[in-house]
């Protein structure tokens, strides 16, 4: 049965219900890829013997804008569609708070070094299969003071992009990771006035 509300959303007010997870168990080939099989009932009743569910961990993201109204990108290979993509600073969180990961991920990725960040929101990357969590940030005229200080696997290049041409270059398909474009709509429609 389909029911249409045009109520505003609530998570408390759905006839729909969670699985239960009547077992876990790691499944994980390596330390890249934490991998977790699932025994799940569904609300029907049925169970689901080999669910797989990814634990990648909770990632950090900053919108970083300078005070000549730039974005700045990180330029970097991306071995999982083996591609270099354009996409906004951002790491796992691992053991830190989502601002203290975004604050020490920029500094390690772009030399910048953020004061105050403003929390844009949080997006799931994909809900299905993994348990990842976004926490966005804004940061407002930032500026690179510093070196980047970059992992081993990482080879990074900043990229400057004026604001102007952002829209232009979603749509070409130039940046295309769908976190970065949904951050990016969060910082326009919380912080309008920045894009014009």
């Amino acid at each position: 049965m389909i029911i249409v509300s045009h109520l505003k959303y609530n998570q408390n007010m759905t006839g729909i219900k969670k699985w239960v997870v009547l077992e876990e168990r790691n499944a994980s080939p390596s330390k890249w890829f934490p991998l977790f099989a699932h025994k799940v009932q569904l609300p029907n009743g049925k169970i689901v013997e080999d669910y797989y569910v990814s634990k990648l961990g909770d990632v950090a993201m900053i919108v970083a804008i300078t005070p000549n109204k730039e974005i700045i990108f990180t330029k970097q290979y991306k071995h999982g569609v083996q591609e270099i993509i354009l996409e906004l600073p951002a790491g796992r969180i691992g053991n830190r708070t989502p601002e203290n990961a975004a604050k020490e991920e920029l500094r390690e990725e772009t030399g910048i070094t953020a004061d105050e960040l403003v929390t844009l929101g949080n997006l799931y990357i994909a809900p299905s299969k993994d348990s990842t969590i976004n926490h966005g940030f804004l940061l407002k005229n930032a500026e690179v003071a510093g070196g980047q200080h970059l992992d081993e696997t990482e080879n990074i290049e900043l990229v400057f992009v004026p604001l102007k041409d952002l829209d232009q270059m979603i749509k070409s398909g130039e940046v295309c990771t769908a976190d970065t474009i949904a951050l990016i709509t969060l910082a326009k429609l919380h912080f309008p006035e920045l894009f014009r």
